[in-house]
């Protein structure tokens, strides 16, 4: 009677410990799709922004989010599925197979990290440091791979020390960097609207990250909550939707703050009758489609200098001081305008 009775205690047991392993699987390829899905949602978000309010930038802020959702799926699969099916023993061997995997999207992450930064105020990326960027961050991918193939997993103190400190100085030096130089650039910008909007963006994105940076080094393990995987991943790909949101909002204040189509002929008319010579009537046209002094100058091949001097010139004659004040004057004169007969 005792042996039946632990027999079915041992069945028992078992058949708890099962549906345990198997409930724990189920939530971490749960998990995993959550990840995926929000780091998705961030990328399609962009990607409507971009095709709705074309500008430019947000292509390459499109890759950015994807490389760094890529990261994080990456995480997620190696620090808790494969943990949880596959054996201890071959743990070394899929972060061996991992390990390229990881540097292809954080060399990603850095190109259009320092790409959309660049373009958020007009500029580029130069061919020079593009082929800088990419040559360097591949010596050093390849470098950490194939030292780890061949010292082995898990790898010596020494190896995994020095991509460590690799790593840092990338993220640092580019990550980081392009924000913090974003940020400086946006304080030049002439135009009210967009000199706020995005630097409260810039911002948000650069809190984002210092916010991921604190969760991975567990800052939090000082007041006794140790931060798990779980937590990590989800701050990885959450911490970009404050200044997504923001984003959004920006963009769409900024499309009803400027007109989207050219001035009508006949408002040009107006505003030449008020004094502006044609050109400038030209400039102000672009200027309030959302172009920039650049993309102006690019357009009518002119400089960017005699841009801002038609530009001066206009604000002055129409008694604005910004493109802001600029937007809501005109739109006045529309209102204000009766049919012709």
């Amino acid at each position: 009677m005792a042996g039946k009775w632990e027999t079915g205690v041992y069945h028992f047991v078992g058949s708890a410990r099962a549906c345990y392993n198997l409930t724990v699987r189920a939530l971490a390829i749960g998990y995993f799709f959550l990840v995926a899905a929000l780091a998705g949602l961030a990328v399609w978000t962009a990607h409507r922004l971009q095709a709705r309010l074309r500008q430019p930038w947000l292509s390459a802020y499109a890759l950015f989010l994807a490389s760094w959702g890529a990261l994080a799926m990456l995480s997620v699969m190696q620090y808790m599925l494969v943990w949880e099916f596959l054996p201890h023993a071959v743990w070394g061997q899929m972060q061996t197979v991992t390990r390229p995997l990881f540097a292809v999207a954080f060399g990603s992450t850095l190109y259009f990290a320092a790409s959309f930064t660049a373009q958020l105020t007009g500029g580029r990326l130069s061919r020079a440091f593009s082929i800088a960027l990419v040559s360097a961050w591949a010596v050093a991918g390849v470098a950490t791979s194939v030292g780890g193939v061949l010292a082995g997993e898990p790898p010596p103190a020494a190896l995994a020390f020095a991509g460590t400190v690799v790593t840092l100085l990338f993220k640092v030096g580019i990550l980081y960097g392009s924000l913090v130089r974003a940020l400086l650039a946006v304080r030049r910008l002439e135009d009210p609207l967009d000199r706020a909007g995005l630097r409260r963006f810039v911002l948000l994105q650069l809190g984002g990250l210092i916010a991921f940076d604190l969760a991975v080094r567990d800052v939090t393990g000082l007041a006794g909550l140790h931060t798990s995987d779980a937590v990590i991943a989800l701050v990885q790909v959450g911490g970009a939707y404050p200044a997504l949101v923001w984003l959004a909002v920006f963009l769409r204040r900024r499309e009803v703050a400027r007109p989207a189509e050219p001035l009508p002929a006949d408002l040009k008319s107006e505003l030449g009758a008020l004094g502006l010579s044609v050109r400038e009537s030209d400039v102000i046209d672009l200027l309030l489609v959302g172009l920039s002094h650049k993309e102006v100058a690019e357009r009518l091949f002119i400089s960017p200098d005699t841009v801002k001097k038609h530009t001066y010139n206009a604000y002055r004659k129409l008694g604005v001081q910004n493109r802001v004040q600029l937007t809501y004057f005109v739109q006045n004169r529309v209102a204000r305008r009766s049919p012709r007969a």
